[in-house]
């Protein structure tokens, strides 16, 4: 997006806001960095994400004040459940989904291992799973293993 131009962002309400394309690079502090004298592209893959503000701020009010176990039924347990049904509800509706199929863990690498050895019990010698060179490992390691044990083949 050239400079000056804006990204329309919803409200909480429902309105919308247009927010200028420095307003948002102003909530990543990494993008603040500078390698000899020039600004520093990051092009990470999923573990290396760039977090806004609001999001550092956020995990840390949660780690400070409400951080408990889930299903219990003390104020913090409590708090820690409705974060986790809200967060489930708005990707939802950011992937116009059901929060039934939004699932959080630990990060993608982890996620994917145990869905290709869930997948994988019903795999055999013969099939096949596609991925792509632009893939990150985290997509295409799992699947590696998976082929080792179960004689599949990763594409």
């Amino acid at each position: 997006m050239a400079a000056g131009r804006g990204v329309i962002m919803i409200t909480p309400t429902g309105g919308t806001n247009i927010a200028s394309v420095e307003s948002i690079r102003a909530l990543f502090p990494a993008l603040e960095r500078h390698e000899g004298g020039c600004p520093v592209a990051y092009f990470d893959g999923p573990g290396g994400t760039q977090v806004p503000r609001p999001v550092v701020e956020a995990i840390s009010d949660y780690l400070y004040h409400h951080n408990s176990n889930t299903h219990w039924g003390y104020a913090t347990s409590n708090e820690t459940d409705a974060t986790i049904r809200n967060g489930r509800a708005a990707l939802a509706d950011l992937l116009n989904a059901s929060p039934s199929e939004i699932v959080f863990g630990p990060n993608m690498t982890t996620l994917t291992f145990h869905l290709s050895r869930a997948l994988g019990r019903v795999f055999g010698p013969g099939d096949e799973i596609l991925v792509t060179e632009l893939d990150h490992h985290a997509n295409i390691d799992p699947w590696r293993a998976l082929a080792k044990d179960r004689g599949i083949m990763v594409h």
